[in-house]
């Protein structure tokens, strides 16, 4: 986990919030929740900025760093608004006294919805999509703080186009996991040795569990899991619940326990002694009866008929009841899942959660269908007593 300190003392001086950022490393016993929020996203052509869902995030030179992503600028989804996709990079310093998010460059093209990771002080980018296809490109993005300035630099792509995927690092080697491609949704790992990335993607073993997009993938002890996501087929789509650990050195899954709820979109990160956090995500119950709704509008003609299921469809997403609160916890030692929290905030999915001493930190993303929060939040936990 980066050391990365995240202070600023002249916004939450006097507050409960400002302890938060000094905490140790997660502790799995009585934990207590912090909680910071942190600017929200700055205006965007003199209106407010409502926030993206399926940005790339990470950490470079004393920034946090978000790009790209879509959203719905002009309208909700019931309200005939269109998707947009964005190239914009935000970075919020983290070393001042204070700070705002600040525009400092842009992605190659408007992208979002694939994966990210940091390593070694770069914020990297893998693959993605847009309104039209999905992308292979990996981009490495490095903040030069002294000439204020992003530097930008390439890496082999992925050996096929890939949206809605999961990555980490493990050390020096970047694994890549799942995610949908022209075959549908995929089950396979990847791996790029990032001191030599000339040698490219080799391929590991498969995941033995259904193929998944929209899961996990975290590096803790040595190991890497996977827990949820989900699969579509026909227009329905499967929430999945449950895990895996993979051991590199043997290059072997190992099914483990299954979340407790089926869960797809969430976020995840690792805690101390191994201890790996899901947070948040969908559960699937309003999406299926969006689907059902949706393929009953494909097989009408236009008409009332179709024009009560279009209303139905809107309603069920206009009154979204929101995303699930719970941090979910995996004691290796215990081998189980165990409710760890409850978070008091619309906890947004299709983020990438960013590990900072202390916590991590949930930028931006989707409250609800169509619905996205300008606001990031920093949160730790630390032992009672």
């Amino acid at each position: 986990m980066l050391r990365v300190r995240l202070l600023w003392r002249a916004r939450l001086a006097g507050k409960a919030g400002l302890l938060a950022l000094l905490l140790p490393a997660l502790a799995l016993s009585q934990p207590r929740l912090n909680l910071t929020t942190l600017p929200d996203l700055p205006p965007v052509s003199g209106k407010p900025n409502p926030g993206v869902a399926g940005g790339f995030a990470g950490l470079s030179g004393g920034m946090l760093l978000l790009g790209g992503g879509a959203n719905f600028p002009d309208g909700y989804p019931w309200e005939g608004g269109q998707k947009v996709w964005h190239r914009t990079i935000y970075a919020l310093p983290l070393n001042a006294n204070s700070g705002q998010w600040q525009v400092v460059g842009e992605l190659g093209h408007a992208l979002g919805y694939g994966a990210s990771v940091t390593w070694r002080d770069r914020f990297i980018t893998l693959g993605g999509n847009d309104a039209e296809r999905r992308y292979a490109e990996v981009v490495a993005y490095r903040w030069d703080a002294q000439n204020r300035k992003l530097l930008v630099d390439t890496l082999p792509a992925l050996p096929r186009p890939l949206a809605n995927e999961s990555a980490a690092c493990l050390g020096n080697q970047l694994y890549v996991f799942g995610g949908e491609s022209e075959r549908g949704a995929e089950r396979a790992l990847y791996v790029l040795n990032l001191l030599r990335p000339e040698t490219g993607w080799k391929p590991l073993a498969d995941l033995p569990g259904p193929a998944r997009a929209y899961t996990v993938l975290v590096a803790a002890k040595g190991r890497l899991f996977v827990a949820g996501g989900r699969y579509t087929v026909n227009g329905q789509t499967q929430v999945l619940a449950d895990a895996y650990a993979y051991a590199p050195g043997l290059n072997r899954w190992e099914r483990l326990p299954d979340l407790p709820t089926p869960l797809s979109a969430h976020s995840a990160v690792a805690g101390s002694d191994g201890l790996v956090l899901v947070i948040g995500g969908d559960t699937g119950e309003r999406l299926s009866q969006i689907e059902r709704v949706n393929n009953q509008i494909a097989q009408s003609a236009p008409g009332l008929v179709r024009d009560s299921l279009t209303l139905r469809r809107n309603v069920l997403q206009r009154d979204h009841p929101g995303f699930s609160k719970t941090i979910w916890a995996y004691g290796p030692k215990t081998r189980r899942w165990t409710r760890w929290q409850d978070l008091p905030f619309a906890v947004p999915v299709t983020t990438t959660p960013v590990a900072v001493s202390g916590g991590f930190v949930l930028p931006s993303g989707e409250v609800s269908p169509g619905v996205r929060t300008p606001t990031s939040r920093f949160i730790s936990f630390r032992k009672e007593g």
